[in-house]
């Protein structure tokens, strides 16, 4: 079964074509739909889940660009372009690479392999039945500009994810560190809740959630599209609510 669902929006068939070759080679990731313009996938993305999206620039209607401006929570996406101009703004909206056309499968494959998958609901099970507690792990030395820094647990409010690296907002300060959202999960256990592809939080650090935003003090972390189901699970199986 593939690990993937991705939609391609681009409006030149030569390169929906070349997209769809590639991804017919890559069986782990399944093609969902194809769309000549960001309005009609705009539609689609709100009553269908996806975890990753291959977006042109030069687009009819709303540009790649305008179209993840606009888009809450959007899906993980790596630009297709013809023009580089547009890639240090791009990233600057979180995109995970940029392709520039025409590029060769080998450049797609290295592209696609830094997408990370939805979460596993059997791990979210387990997470569930374990303490909320990280005593046997209680800090972490982290590389900070050559330096092993120390960093309590028990200071992190939450980690948000940049691309290569990971941002430790804590009660000191902020920490950053060269590392994947998937190791720093793994490595912070269970006393820490993953609840969109960008934040994990300290547990014992909310103070508040909705349907939408789980809350550190004043702070709103949005929760992910494709983390909703496990993050409601999750508030609904490990605390007493009590009625109003």
């Amino acid at each position: 079964m593939p690990d993937i669902t991705c939609i391609v929006i681009e409006d030149e068939k030569p390169a929906q074509e070349v997209l769809k070759s590639f991804l017919q080679k890559t069986e782990w990731i399944k093609l969902a739909a194809v769309f000549d313009d960001a309005v009609s996938a705009l539609d689609y993305l709100k009553k269908n889940e996806v975890d990753l999206i291959f977006l042109d620039i030069q687009i009819p209607t709303l540009t790649g660009l305008e179209f993840l401006k606009i888009i809450k929570d959007p899906p993980q996406v790596i630009i297709t372009s013809a023009y580089s101009q547009y890639a240090i703004e791009a990233f600057e909206l979180d995109v995970r690479d940029y392709l520039m056309k025409p590029f060769s499968f080998d450049r797609f494959l290295k592209a696609v392999n830094r997408i990370a998958t939805r979460p596993d609901p059997a791990t979210v099970q387990q997470f569930n039945s374990k303490t909320h507690s990280s005593a046997d792990k209680s800090f972490a030395f982290f590389n900070v500009k050559k330096t092993m820094t120390k960093v309590m647990f028990n200071d992190i409010l939450f980690v948000e994810s940049m691309r290569e690296y990971v941002y430790l907002h804590t009660t000191r300060g902020k920490v950053v560190t060269k590392m994947s959202t998937a190791e720093m999960e793994k490595l912070l256990g269970p006393g820490f809740v993953r609840i969109h592809r960008s934040f994990i939080v300290n547990i014992e650090k909310i103070t508040a959630y909705n349907a939408e935003d789980v809350f550190v003090d004043q702070v709103a972390l949005p929760i992910g599209v494709n983390y909703k189901k496990y993050v409601d699970d999750f508030f609904r199986n490990s605390f007493t609510h009590s009625a109003s």
